[in-house]
C-alpha cells in the first residue's frame, strides 16, 4: 500500500512538469534598482543589466516595446545596449525621433547613448520598415546540441542568405545546457550578422532553466513583425503547461486574422514513427493542434527529430527541421540544413520553404 501510494504522488508531481518554469517566465523582461524600473512589453528581452545609468537587453523579437521608469538621482545619459537587434533597427524615445546606434559594433548590437529625464519612458526598438506588410525571408533551424563546436559553418551560410531579417529556432541549441555551452553559443553568435529568436528543447531542461531564462528570456513568446504573427511555445517536456496554453490562446486570438507561424521543439504528433518523437501524451497533441486549427495558423515549425520532414498537421503545413548538426537520422541523409522561408503576408503566410543544405 505505501509503494502505491508513494507512485500516485509521483504521479501527480508529473502532472505538470513545467509548471515552475511557465510561472517563472512572468517575471521576465523586469528588473529594478532603488531609483529604475524596466519593464519589457510582453516579456520580449532578458534583462542581462541594469546599473547605474545602464540598461543591457537580450530582445527576443524583431520589435521590442519597453518601459523605463527613473527617479531623479537616475536622470541624466543613459546607455542603452540592445542586443540581438536587426541590423536596421532605430530607437524611437517617447515617439521623438529615430535615434541611431553607435557605429563600429557587431551587426545585431544596437548601442544608444540617450539623456533621460526623471519620469516614465517609452521606448521602441525596430526597423522603420517593421510595420510595413510586404514579402521578406527569414530562416528556421533547430537542434545544434553536440555540434555547437562548428555551428559557426551554419551561421555563415545563413549570414549569406540574401535579405534574410532573423533566425527563428526550435530549441536544443545545447548539449547538457551548461554554462560553458551557452557561454560557446554567445561566443558562436559572433560570426551571425542577423537576430536569433529561439525557444527551448528538452536538452535545455539537463540542468536548471533558469540558465536559458537568465541569458535569452521566455521560451514562450509572441510578437508580429510586417503583418506575420509569431508563436513560440516551450514545449521542452513534451508537453505545454496550461498557463502557456492560456498564452497561446490569447495570442491566437489577437493573431485570428493575420497569417500566423507557430514554432515549438517537439512535434505535437510524431509524423515518422520514432520513439519519443512527439508529446508524451498523443491527447494532449491532438488538444494541441485543435488549437493552431481554430487559431486560424498558417504554417508550423519543429525540431527534436534530427531530419527534414514536410507534412499536414490537421491541415496545416508543417515541417520538422532538426538540422543543426545533432547526429543525423541513419540514412536519411539530409545532415546539416537550415530552412529559407520565403513570407508574403499580403497574400498569404509563405511563398516557399525551401532547404539548404550545409554538408
Amino acid at each position: 500500500m505505501i509503494r502505491y501510494i508513494a507512485l500516485a504522488l509521483l504521479a501527480m508531481a508529473c502532472t505538470r512538469p513545467s509548471e515552475e518554469r511557465a510561472e517563472a517566465e512572468l517575471t521576465i523582461g523586469q528588473a529594478s534598482l532603488a531609483d529604475a524600473f524596466v519593464e519589457v512589453e510582453g516579456g520580449l528581452a532578458a534583462v542581462r543589466e541594469l546599473a547605474d545609468h545602464k540598461l543591457v537587453l537580450w530582445s527576443q523579437a524583431p520589435d521590442l516595446r519597453f518601459t523605463l521608469d527613473i527617479r531623479d538621482t537616475a536622470a541624466g545619459e543613459w546607455t542603452l545596449v540592445l542586443r540581438n537587434a536587426l541590423t536596421d533597427s532605430v530607437l524611437v524615445v517617447d515617439g521623438g525621433s529615430p535615434l541611431t546606434r553607435d557605429p563600429d559594433q557587431r551587426p545585431t548590437d544596437a548601442i544608444f547613448h540617450v539623456p533621460l529625464a526623471a519620469g516614465v519612458h517609452q521606448l521602441r526598438l525596430a526597423p522603420l520598415d517593421a510595420d510595413i506588410v510586404e514579402p521578406y525571408t527569414i530562416v528556421a533551424m533547430a537542434d545544434i546540441q553536440t555540434a555547437l563546436p562548428t555551428v559557426n559553418e551554419v551561421f555563415e551560410q545563413i549570414s549569406a542568405v540574401p535579405n534574410a531579417r532573423f533566425v527563428v529556432a526550435m530549441g536544443d541549441i545545447t548539449q547538457r545546457s551548461e554554462i560553458a555551452e551557452y557561454d560557446q553559443f554567445d561566443r558562436q553568435l559572433d560570426t551571425l550578422t542577423i537576430p536569433f529568436y529561439t525557444t527551448l528543447g528538452n536538452h535545455e531542461l539537463w540542468a536548471p532553466f533558469e540558465r536559458f531564462h537568465e541569458r535569452y528570456g521566455r521560451a514562450s513568446f509572441h510578437f508580429e513583425f510586417k503583418g506575420v504573427a509569431y508563436t513560440f511555445a516551450d514545449t521542452g517536456d513534451a508537453d505545454i503547461d496550461p498557463l502557456t496554453e492560456q498564452w497561446i490562446d490569447g495570442w491566437l486570438d489577437d493573431a485570428i486574422d493575420k497569417p500566423h507561424v507557430f514554432l515549438t521543439h517537439i512535434p505535437p504528433i510524431d509524423p515518422v514513427g520514432i520513439r519519443y518523437g512527439g508529446f508524451r501524451s498523443e491527447q494532449d497533441g491532438r488538444r494541441l493542434l485543435a488549437r493552431l486549427v481554430r487559431g486560424k495558423v498558417d504554417l508550423t515549425l519543429y525540431g527534436h527529430i534530427h531530419t527534414y520532414v514536410s507534412f499536414d498537421n490537421a491541415g496545416i503545413p508543417a515541417f520538422i527541421s532538426g538540422g543543426g548538426g545533432a547526429d543525423p537520422m541513419k540514412w536519411d541523409g539530409i545532415n546539416r540544413h537550415f530552412l529559407i522561408i520565403e513570407m508574403d503576408p499580403a497574400s498569404g503566410t509563405y511563398r516557399r520553404v525551401d532547404v539548404h543544405r550545409v554538408d
